[in-house]
């Protein structure tokens, strides 16, 4: 619970007191008190989406009422395992909310909806340049990644709303719509998706129009997080089987993010970890050996 605590800290509230006042209120517990926190729950979320905004928070609001109802519709319709069920969602509503601009704005909202977010992240690092001087040599570039990964940012954010909404509803519906979600050392994605990150990288470097090398970047940057996880896992797996505790593990994961040297090196790492482990399973074979070494 820990893990999904700090995963969804970073996501907007909506996503995640949406889907778990969905949740709660389509589980079998009928008790006032779970109908109560569902209705309080739903009326925060849909306040605080119906703030004024721009064009660019309109379409996250929109986003976050498709993504709730596709992923309620999925746990009830077709149960799988979370992942499954959030990537299913995360698909449907990114295409309904994508259908859903084109009709009320036409086509070319698009290239608005990428100025405000070029201009939102400009003002957020115009902000930290202003407390770090020295970050003014990273500013433009980081300005581009944020501005063209900026739907694959609300895709991760997604999942760890989802996350954070499903491990709540578990504790606080009973009974809930199924199991909490396995400890972070078991987390791992289809080994299918592999083929995702190549389709990624063969749209970046095919002579293809900007939209596809802007999908290419987003569906490169997301199944590369999630692989970045899928190797953290392992590494946790492999730390607590030699007794290195997770209190070490945090202080280094902490000290890395602080050196950005180590966590250039890091990051990569855990990723091309992450993808191998479609081949090698090295959990499995950790699983294998335990028992000849006791």
């Amino acid at each position: 619970m820990l893990g999904v605590l700090a995963f969804a800290v970073w996501a907007p509230p909506s996503l995640v007191g949406l889907p778990c006042a969905a949740l709660l209120a389509a589980s079998p517990d009928r008790s006032y008190r779970t109908r109560m926190l569902a209705g309080v729950l739903a009326g925060v979320s849909l306040a605080l989406l119906a703030l004024p905004g721009g064009r660019l928070a309109a379409v996250i609001g929109a986003y976050t009422v498709l993504l709730t109802t596709a992923f309620v519709t999925c746990v009830l319709l077709a149960p799988a395992g979370f992942l499954r069920q959030a990537l299913r969602a995360l698909c449907a509503g990114g295409a309904a909310t994508a259908l859903l601009v084109r009709v009320v704005w036409g086509a070319n909202a698009w290239g608005e909806l990428q100025w405000e977010a070029t201009r939102a992240a400009g003002s957020t690092m115009r902000f930290l340049v202003e407390l770090r001087p020295e970050w003014f040599a990273v500013y433009e570039p980081v300005v581009r990644f944020v501005s063209a990964t900026t739907p694959g940012m609300v895709a991760l954010q997604s999942l760890a709303g989802l996350a954070l909404a499903w491990q709540w509803h578990v504790r606080l519906a009973a009974p809930a719509l199924g199991a909490p979600l396995a400890p972070f050392r078991q987390f791992r994605i289809g080994d299918g998706w592999v083929w995702g990150v190549v389709a990624g990288l063969a749209l970046l470097v095919a002579p293809v129009s900007g939209v596809l090398k802007l999908a290419g970047v987003n569906l490169g940057f997301v199944l590369g997080t999630l692989y970045v996880l899928r190797g953290a896992a392992i590494v946790v797996s492999f730390a607590q089987a030699v007794g290195v505790s997770a209190v070490a593990l945090v202080i280094g994961a902490i000290a890395a993010a602080a050196l950005a040297l180590p966590l250039l090196f890091l990051l990569p790492g855990l990723c091309t970890l992450g993808i191998t482990d479609t081949w090698y399973q090295y959990r499995r074979r950790l699983a294998a050996r335990r028992p000849n070494a006791t």
